[in-house]
């Protein structure tokens, strides 16, 4: 009877640590993604009112200072885009970035509390006509 209750016992156990390891896989599975700190997400490229302005917005986790560089080649980012409508640190950034060539592609890239943030270590594009 004592041997039946360790082996129920050892069962148990077994079962437990399978279930937390198929667990802890499908929750950090590649796609899932965990944003922290200041990393950017939701980042959104609009069109506005002005053919030839554009809006990019993207939100962080904590308040943090953000801004954007950008210019007509992708290794040549020589244009700074401010957020002017929110405060310095803020959790919901936005930039206007005005007179754009509508046939033009633009890279930009964002900073956030002084880290470059793009797309696998690149900058990311759009152009207006694409919007």
């Amino acid at each position: 009877m004592k041997n039946n209750w360790y082996i129920l016992l050892g069962a148990f156990v077994i079962l437990g640590i399978v279930i937390s390891v198929f667990v802890f896989k499908s929750s950090a599975s590649k796609d899932s993604i965990s944003i922290e700190g200041c990393t950017p997400y939701n980042v959104q490229i609009g069109k506005t009112d002005n053919e030839s302005a554009v809006k990019i917005s993207w939100k962080s986790k904590k308040d943090c200072s953000g801004y954007l560089l950008y210019g007509k080649e992708m290794r040549s980012l020589e244009m700074v885009g401010v957020d002017l409508k929110n405060e310095i640190q803020s959790k919901e950034h936005e930039v206007l970035l005005n007179s754009l060539v509508s046939t033009k592609t633009y890279y930009f890239t964002i900073i956030s509390n002084g880290v470059s943030y793009g797309k696998d270590g690149l900058p990311l594009q759009f152009s207006i006509t694409s919007l």
